[in-house]
């Protein structure tokens, strides 16, 4: 999907090449693209562990209640990196997404219209991050302590 979306941003942002020219470099930044984030992407699942592969994971997250019957060790270590993933984006987006908008915007003024829809994006992935990473926070938090109580109830009825 990364390579993909990349190869249409870059075949599109330089029409001074020719179309041979940008099928070629569109095809090269897409493929390292896509590989890059894939390679990250699947790092951070893996560090989530079996519990963060479940399709109720996030689920569960975005209403902030656990399930009944899961394995308490694991949803707290997929619990735990969720939440040190989202601590991070509470000064990780704005350090990311603020300078991208603004080259966005420098490029579109400077001669590439295109790209104020790349400062829209931006702007619009910047304002979901801030909105969903509190509600995350807090969700993990509660989750977290429900698991506490589940694991302390467990132990006082051995």
């Amino acid at each position: 999907m990364f390579a993909v979306g990349w190869f249409g941003v870059t075949f599109i942002t330089i029409p001074e090449l020719t179309i041979g020219g940008r099928a070629v470099a569109s095809a090269l930044t897409g493929a390292v693209f896509g590989l890059v984030m894939g390679l990250i992407l699947g790092r951070q699942r893996r560090q989530y562990g079996r519990a963060g592969s479940r399709t109720d994971f996030a689920r569960a997250v975005r209403r902030g209640t656990v399930p009944p019957d899961v394995n308490t060790t694991e949803w707290r270590q997929a619990l735990l990196r969720r939440q040190k993933e989202y601590r991070t984006l509470r000064w990780t987006a704005p350090l990311l997404y603020l300078p991208m908008t603004a080259l966005s915007i420098w490029l579109a003024v400077t001669g590439q219209p295109l790209f104020w829809f790349g400062a829209a994006f931006f702007i619009a992935v910047l304002i979901f991050t801030v909105g969903v990473t509190p509600r995350t926070l807090r969700n993990t938090d509660a989750m977290l302590t429900e698991l506490d109580g589940r694991e302390h109830a467990a132990r006082a009825s051995q």
